[in-house]
């Protein structure tokens, strides 16, 4: 596929993992003029963690004030295994900007995962780079990481996420979840469940 590249390294033979296709290893996805890579502590700047604390992005992710710095924000990143959590940078190779991020929690035992996105740089909301990035991401999980299905848990008042799994050819709506979980302000909210599978067929056996 001409428009992405990416590198996987190969398990090492013999152990349980590698009999499954899987290790714990780094992504690095080139797609669309963005790279998308995992990221490490020394790509943590104190621009990033002021994005990471904005409200608007604390809002998204129906987050509280995390009062985050430099050190812990680095230390959570750290933490991430590459096997079971993902923290994948998304990166504008022109301006070596981190812009935003992916997070992937895979069930291994159930070959399905968990994505969390959020766009924190300001002038880069708006350019779709969700839409340009997330179809390279999905086909690198399929492809190398065993997965079978990746699910999105969106808040519905988060309007401007939405808008990028609405309509998106490689998700479909799957559920609505009602008052599922408690607002930062108390209220009770609504989650809507999108999905993206490994063999891109809806249950009437039509493709997206």
């Amino acid at each position: 596929m001409p428009d992405r590249q990416w590198t996987f390294r190969t398990a090492s033979p013999g152990t349980m993992q590698a009999r499954r296709g899987l290790q714990a290893s780094p992504v690095h996805i080139e797609t669309n003029g963005y790279l998308l890579r995992s990221v490490v502590p020394a790509d943590i700047t104190t621009g990033v963690v002021d994005w990471i604390n904005d409200q608007t992005m604390r809002e998204g992710l129906n987050l509280p004030p995390l009062g985050l710095n430099l050190d812990r924000t680095r230390a959570f990143v750290e933490s991430f295994d590459g096997l079971r959590q993902h923290f994948i940078g998304i990166f504008d190779p022109k301006s070596k900007l981190m812009i935003g991020f992916y997070t992937m929690d895979v069930s291994l035992e159930h070959r399905s995962a968990n994505i969390t996105c959020g766009i924190g740089e300001a002038s880069y909301r708006g350019r779709r780079v969700l839409w340009h990035t997330i179809d390279a991401l999905l086909d690198h999980f399929f492809t190398y990481r065993n997965i079978d299905k990746i699910t999105a848990r969106v808040l519905s008042r988060n309007i401007p996420m939405l808008f990028n799994f609405v309509d998106n050819p490689r998700f479909v709506w799957e559920a609505k979840l009602k008052r599922e979980c408690l607002g930062v302000d108390g209220s009770r909210l609504d989650l809507l469940l999108f999905a993206a599978h490994r063999d891109a067929r809806r249950e009437d056996g039509t493709a997206p």
